[in-house]
């Protein structure tokens, strides 16, 4: 029975340090882990602040570079004479609506004038109106949509240079100056796109 008793204590013992060992095991395996976890994450950190320290980023003032550019100023002058034909055809419309609403005035002030004829007259006078806000409404968005077309060569042109001085300068990111509210560490690239242009 002793013998018996003692064996069944051994086994006891030995499966509670097997236990101990198994745990002993597994914190050595989780600190482990944990070593490589953190070894991992300042490798990933050492290259993210080396990527940075390679990213380099400069602005332009594109205001002042695109009214600046050879032919430019000639959209100025498009848009000039765009806007006084403009101005013409709406003159043209009012005069005619003025005079008309006159003659109706007249008509209606005038005895035995037919409610059919006042009638016509001034559903006419109605449809002009109509047709004179129309015009007067589409005028904003067709001076824009002209000016869009005239200055969309010219842009096109500047987005060149822009990617041009990026490339030949190692460039991740240009900004517009005019969209910046702070910036540090940021190149004025304005002058390299300037001559990139040809504009001095």
């Amino acid at each position: 029975m002793m013998v018996g008793t003692i064996s069944l204590r051994s086994l006891r013992k030995n499966s509670e340090l097997n236990k101990i060992q198994k745990f002993k095991n597994s914190k050595i395996m989780g600190n482990k882990f944990r070593v490589l976890v953190a070894l991992l994450f300042t490798v990933s950190l050492l290259f993210s602040i080396q990527s940075s320290a390679q990213t380099k980023f400069g602005h332009v003032d594109y205001s002042t570079i695109i009214t600046n550019m050879p032919g430019f100023d000639s959209i100025q002058k498009v848009l000039v004479k765009f806007h006084e034909e403009q101005q013409i055809i709406y003159e043209e419309m009012t005069k005619e609506f003025n005079d008309k609403y006159a003659a109706f005035e007249k008509l209606s002030n005038t005895p035995n004038t037919s409610p059919s004829v006042l009638k016509i007259r001034k559903d006419e006078l109605g449809a002009m109106y109509k047709k004179i806000k129309e015009f007067e409404d589409s005028i904003d968005a067709e001076f824009q949509d002209k000016q869009d077309e005239l200055q969309e060569p010219f842009q096109m042109k500047l987005i060149d240079a822009i990617k041009k001085v990026a490339k030949a300068n190692h460039y991740s990111y240009i900004f517009d100056i005019s969209t910046l509210m702070y910036y540090t560490q940021s190149d004025d690239l304005t002058e390299k796109v300037k001559a990139e242009l040809g504009i001095k």
